[in-house]
């Protein structure tokens, strides 16, 4: 499953809906914006209602500043500010047409639509925020970044078998390959990577990490962790470095990590 693919799975949308949900919960008893006036099953509705409404529109938007990124490499931070404005726009739109009674109503589009449509980038950025640590980065600003270290050598290593090692996440999880060649981020989710399959697990990085001993591996990029033994070789792409892995799977790796590889003898 791709990463875009994943983005959109059924379970994941469930997961985040419902947490929309309790957001617009909370929302709804507190009362803000002048809001608190509402009778409280209209409160409630009315917060939900639209915190959903949100997500409809701010989810799509912000995987596409995702493809930006990757596109034109524009800052992480950028590109979500960015994202937040564009779909801050047809949420304050639909929600000034709902407080005017389902009809549009010129006194509306004037500085009450630019309070209200700074209130609803407040409440969306926040909403964003508050998933991120939730759930932690979901991968997609985990960029490759520059290299500036001398050109790698070339690991002369053919592509053999890689032994199964029984780690700790194979006591937990018994549907993930026999064979772990690398761990990758994808969303609020880790892919296991083995030769021949893959497999999703809901778990942060670190903590699935953690569970790879005795497994002899190392993390190479805030996204990626690669066991020593499946690394066939290293090479350059642009100004960035690349390991490819037994199976043809291709990690990158990031400045920070180049010389810990290098010290290690692993490149």
């Amino acid at each position: 499953m791709s990463g875009s693919v994943r983005k959109w799975s059924v379970r994941w949308i469930a997961v985040e809906l419902l947490v929309m949900a309790l957001i617009g919960l909370v929302f709804g008893f507190l009362g803000p914006f002048g809001t608190y006036a509402m009778p409280v099953a209209l409160r409630l509705a009315y917060w939900v209602g639209f915190i959903i409404i949100g997500y409809a529109i701010f989810r799509p938007v912000s995987i596409s500043a995702g493809w930006l990124r990757e596109s034109i490499a524009m800052p992480f931070w950028t590109a979500e500010l960015l994202a937040t404005a564009i779909a801050t726009l047809p949420l304050t739109f639909l929600i000034g047409f709902a407080m005017s009674g389902m009809r549009f109503d010129p006194s509306f589009w004037g500085d009450r639509f630019l309070i209200l449509y700074l209130q609803c980038a407040v409440i969306g950025f926040g909403i964003f925020l508050f998933m991120r640590l939730l759930f932690g980065p979901d991968g997609s600003d985990a960029e490759s970044e520059g290299i500036q270290e001398p050109e790698p050598r070339e690991i002369q290593a053919e592509p053999s078998e890689i032994a199964p090692v029984q780690t700790n996440l194979h006591d937990r999880q018994s549907d993930i390959p026999d064979r772990i060649i690398a761990l990758g981020v994808e969303d609020h989710y880790v892919r296991v990577h083995g030769p021949e399959r893959t497999e999703m697990i809901l778990m942060r990085l670190s903590d699935a990490i953690r569970e790879m001993e005795p497994l002899e591996g190392m993390q190479v990029h805030r996204s990626w962790w690669v066991a020593r033994d499946a690394i066939v070789t290293s090479r350059r792409a642009g100004r960035n470095l690349r390991l490819s892995l037994f199976g043809g799977l291709e990690v990158p790796v990031s400045r920070a990590y180049v010389t810990k590889l290098k010290q290690s003898g692993w490149i």
